[in-house]
């Protein structure tokens, strides 16, 4: 099957009617009135209303004991719907955990079948977490067939399609891939999964808030990400989406008691919750689920095309000046295939992460890629391109 790269991707990007001010939205974030935050893609900056929502807690828990459960369950239900309607997600389809670690684990506990298929297909590119999970299944009987991307940065779409076969149970799709940046053609990988019976997990932890995505659009079974990144809601708040029509037919061997109908019910004997709820095991991280709401809401009223239509238009700019710089691009040129963030490499990058960040440039440096740096819909312009003249005064200390 041939993937055409002029239309992998088409329809993905609405034109929004209206463009994003990043003043409007800057108060919001405390850490942008001294700092330049050019690190959404790792971690998105804290919200005001983050402290808002930790004091809630606090009070519920200091004034109402076990009663909080009573505003907390329905809390974390209403959480995982927020996050589900970035994506297309339909209500009940979405659960929430502390990592996305654990979740591969729960999904793979739920379609490893004794006797059945034992090939799943993965990348040399997917972040390395989901990949030891997968990896520690060998002992099991499972066989990991890795595609190798050419050049450090893209995966091709034709080698993902073509190792889908009949002996494939899954394949692990990360639509960005966290080195590069590089946008997977999961539609293309989605229906190759289909029609050979397999399961499409997608990792979405890199472009969720930043990308506009659609799982019934995709066709896939699983997308999993957290919300520390794009989503501005801080570390332990992972969630995974499970194709509904799937769910009833899963019963994940990990889980625990929020997996249950009735949870507050604590009967001896298993029986499943009838939507995502299945694959939330025990006691859920009520605290980091609540810290992450008031970005999730931001981002949700900002909009996911708008953010997009920006992060484009200011990458692309980003890297027509390093360029111009001599500076290596580790990302891919063509908007369509890149998330957004962008890769900026040279001899030195990983020093120079040091010295930018004790200058309040917030950047990160990665092996076999460089410096990655990304506008979120609250950096201003000048603020991005800044990031290059002090590049260019550390080149020339070296």
């Amino acid at each position: 099957m041939s993937i055409s790269r002029a239309t992998a991707f088409r329809g993905s990007l609405k034109t929004p009617t209206t463009q994003v001010h990043p003043r409007k939205w800057r108060r919001e974030f405390p850490i942008l009135a001294d700092s330049t935050y050019l690190i959404s893609h790792s971690m998105g900056a804290m919200p005001r209303g983050a402290y808002d929502s930790l004091q809630q807690y606090g009070r519920e828990w200091a004034t109402r004991g076990i009663q909080a459960w009573d505003e907390w369950v329905p809390r974390l239900r209403e959480t995982a719907d927020l996050i589900g309607s970035l994506f297309g997600a339909p209500p009940g389809s979405v659960a929430m955990h502390q990592n996305v670690s654990t979740l591969l684990a729960i999904v793979i506990s739920a379609i490893v079948q004794p006797g059945g298929r034992r090939k799943v297909v993965t990348t040399d590119l997917n972040f390395p977490s989901l990949h030891y999970n997968w990896l520690m299944q060998e002992r099991l009987g499972l066989r990991l067939h890795v595609v190798k991307s050419p050049d450090g940065i893209e995966i091709p779409t034709d080698a993902m399609v073509s190792a889908v076969d009949g002996e494939t149970l899954a394949v692990l799709v990360d639509h960005g891939i966290f080195r590069s940046g590089y946008l997977q053609d999961v539609g293309a990988i989605a229906r190759a999964c289909r029609e050979k019976g397999a399961h499409c997990i997608v990792d979405a932890y890199q472009t969720v808030g930043c990308v506009p995505m659609d799982v019934k659009e995709w066709g896939v079974d699983f997308l999993i990400g957290g919300s520390h990144k794009w989503l501005c809601g801080g570390p332990g708040a992972a969630y995974l989406y499970a194709r509904p029509d799937l769910i009833p037919s899963l019963e994940p061997r990990i889980c625990g008691w929020f997996s249950h109908k009735r949870p507050f019910a604590f009967e001896m004997t298993m029986d499943f919750a009838d939507d995502a709820m299945r694959f939330a095991t025990g006691t859920p991280n009520i605290p980091g689920i609540m810290a992450a709401r008031a970005g999730i809401e931001i981002v949700s009223q900002v909009g996911v095309p708008r953010i997009r239509e920006r992060s484009v238009r200011l990458t692309s700019r980003l890297i027509e000046l390093a360029l111009e710089d001599g500076l290596t691009v580790r990302s891919p040129r063509d908007d369509r295939y890149r998330s957004g963030v962008v890769c900026l490499d040279f001899p030195g990058a990983d020093a120079a992460e040091k010295e930018l960040l004790r200058k309040k440039i917030q950047v990160d440096y990665r092996p076999n890629c460089g410096l990655r740096v990304s506008p979120h819909f609250y950096t201003e312009e000048d603020e991005l391109f800044s990031i290059l003249p002090e590049i260019r005064k550390i080149r020339k200390r070296r």
